[in-house]
Parts: structure tokens; C-alpha cells; sequence
């Protein structure tokens, strides 16, 4: 009795390392999920090296969303005083709490001396669309609700 239930602890252990997800990178694309080792962007495509060392270049436009290094980007349409525009840009999830979802989006400083420096703008959505453009104090407000610690952002 106990051999089987050691080799029954066996098998749901591979059978539960077979249904884990891979990849920890991944580009979600209109022919579907692909997973791979890294994702670069460029100007309008995103350079992907798959699993197997295969390059492939997707537009833009093909993409949905993508993960690296555990985090979420997902393709959200920019808003100009609360009226959509043709913009499209890959925000960072940072937390989701019922409809609404906490995104942010980096801007590189282009006269900074420090190539780095990126300054990031925290918007929070309705599903597809913007609910609401966080300012310092707003996004404090809503790490709280949302249970994120504003130091870690």
C-alpha cells in the first residue's frame, strides 16, 4: 500500500512538471502564444528568440501582449484629454482588482544625460479603456486600494 501511494505521489509530480508553462517569456500574436527566451523591441518589431534559438521578427501590429521576466505588457490604446487616439504602446500590469487595472508606461528622457533615465506614467484602465490618468497623490491613493506598495513602483 505505501509503494503505491509513493508512486502514485510520483506520477502527479511529473504530471503536474509537464503542465507548468515553460516558458517564462512569451508574445501572445493574432496566430496565437509563442513561447521564448528573449524579447527584444525595436522601432516596429519585436525581435524573439525562440525556445529551440530560432529569430523571428513581428510587427507590432501582430502583438497583443508579451511577458519577460515575469512581467506583463499588454498593447492599450493612448489617450489625449480623455479622447482616444491612433497610438497603440506596451504597458506594464501591475495589479488587476476587478475591472479596473493599474498600468504603467515608461517614457525615456531624450535630453537626459543618463540614457537610463526613464520617467514612468501610471494610468488605470476599464478593461480596454482608460477609466483614469494617475497624478503622485492619485496613484498613492490607489496603490492603497489595490494593495501595492507605492515604494516598490
Amino acid at each position: 500500500m505505501k509503494k503505491l501511494m509513493v508512486l502514485l505521489a510520483i506520477v502527479i509530480l511529473c504530471l503536474s512538471g509537464m503542465a507548468k508553462d515553460r516558458g517564462e517569456s512569451w508574445v501572445m500574436t493574432r496566430d496565437g502564444k509563442m513561447d521564448c527566451k528573449k524579447v527584444n523591441l525595436r522601432f516596429n518589431k519585436a525581435r524573439i528568440v525562440l525556445e529551440n534559438g530560432q529569430k523571428n521578427l513581428v510587427a507590432f501590429s501582430t502583438i497583443s501582449s508579451f511577458s519577460q521576466n515575469g512581467k506583463l505588457f499588454t498593447k492599450l490604446r493612448l489617450y489625449d484629454d480623455g479622447k482616444p487616439t491612433r497610438q497603440m504602446a506596451f504597458m506594464e500590469l501591475i495589479k488587476t482588482c476587478g475591472n479596473l487595472s493599474l498600468y504603467r508606461l515608461g517614457f525615456c528622457d531624450l535630453g537626459s544625460y543618463n540614457p537610463n533615465n526613464v520617467t514612468y506614467h501610471y494610468f488605470l484602465y476599464d478593461r480596454k479603456k482608460l477609466h483614469l490618468t494617475l497624478d503622485e497623490r492619485m496613484l498613492r491613493n490607489i496603490c492603497f486600494q489595490f494593495g501595492v506598495n507605492y515604494a516598490d513602483l
